[in-house]
């Protein structure tokens, strides 16, 4: 199918590599269809683009890259809301913000999208932990780009390989 995008132009991904908002992105109750693209394979920050509005993109971030320790409590509700049947088929994506004055990168820890990678369904979460902030500066916390994107699972994995190439 293709899609009209603002930074991408006219892209042709296929409908199997979307994802279904089950939930939402808080903000975005509107929008139900997404598709991840990455700028080049290992890039630390893909964008999360919707299928139906050209001008909506989230640059999103695995946050194992950016919070090693980063392992939120997911309740079982969520999981079942899913339809996650094996606890390696979830993947945890983080919501960035590029703040212009002062610059600043910020990662929304507090609120990630929880991915079922094997039916491609999504819910965007939010966490009880206070531990989690909802504007983690980036910049403060190197970044791990040693580790790989797809540290945090086999559900990153998955996401990783049906994941589509951003144009050029």
């Amino acid at each position: 199918m293709k899609i009209k995008t603002v930074r991408f132009g006219e892209i042709d991904i296929p409908e199997d590599k979307f994802i279904l908002m089950k939930g939402s992105i808080l903000g975005f109750e509107r929008l139900s269809r997404f598709v991840l693209l990455m700028q080049e394979e290992g890039a630390p920050l893909w964008w999360l683009q919707a299928v139906d509005d050209p001008d909506v993109a989230f640059v999103v971030v695995n946050p194992r890259l950016i919070k090693r320790d980063y392992d939120p409590l997911v309740y079982e509700s969520d999981l079942e809301f899913l339809d996650v049947k094996d606890k390696d088929d979830m993947a945890l994506l983080a919501i960035v913000t590029i703040r212009a004055n002062p610059f600043r990168l910020t990662a929304n820890l507090r609120a990630p999208l929880l991915i079922n990678a094997a039916n491609r369904m999504a819910n965007q979460i939010v966490l009880d932990d206070p531990a989690y902030q909802v504007r983690f500066d980036v910049l403060d916390h190197q970044m791990d780009l040693d580790a790989p994107m797809l540290e945090g699972g086999r559900g990153m994995e998955k996401l990783a390989r049906q994941t589509s190439a951003a144009p050029a």
